[in-house]
């Protein structure tokens, strides 16, 4: 083995747990807003080191990242931790669906893989919200449509925080240390 995987891999894993630390930091911290229009969903800023963990290492990495929440938010809530895991993990699968097919990276393909982050969050969670609520919790089908759209409304604006707060530090971590950039 070089030297250089051997460094790289190093990296690799004290930057994945590194973040994967500041993930359950943040969740245990419950530094939480509740969303106004449905208060029992809550704007944090999990997100944030979740997809700076898969600019920075990569899909693994911000897979697994993503897990953290999951086991961290489950110990409370196993179906609350699932669906923040669902929901982080489709951003990631968004935004890399659309950087993995286009290199170098611009300004536009920037752009378009944080819609297209947010759009496959506000999708899988409007499917996974109308399959599994019902199912969960004692709310009927016929309230999770009312909901819906408002559930999405908070998914656009927590994938939002999440992309947007992701790239800006990854953004501002190259800058810094030129050493970290994968692309």
């Amino acid at each position: 083995m070089s030297q250089f995987y051997i460094k790289r891999k190093s990296v690799f894993i004290a930057g994945t747990a590194l973040l994967g630390a500041l993930v359950a930091v943040l969740d245990w911290a419950r530094l939480k807003l509740p969303f106004p229009l449905l208060p029992f969903l809550t704007f944090d800023a999990l997100g944030i080191p979740m997809l700076l963990s898969y600019f920075l290492f990569g899909f693994l990495s911000g897979s697994i990242t993503s897990l953290v929440a999951w086991f961290s938010i489950g110990f409370r809530d196993p179906f609350k931790g699932f669906m923040k895991f669902l929901a982080e993990f489709s951003t990631i699968v968004g935004v890399y669906l659309i950087l993995r097919v286009h290199r170098p990276i611009n300004k536009l393909w920037k752009t378009l893989s944080m819609i297209s982050g947010i759009l496959m969050r506000i999708i899988v969670m409007a499917i996974a919200n109308y399959a599994l609520l019902p199912i969960f919790t004692t709310s009927r089908t016929e309230i999770i449509l009312v909901w819906l759209p408002l559930i999405s409304m908070f998914n656009a604006v927590q994938g939002a925080i999440s992309v947007l707060g992701g790239f800006l530090l990854y953004e501002a971590l190259i800058l810094r240390l030129p050493s970290l950039k994968t692309e």
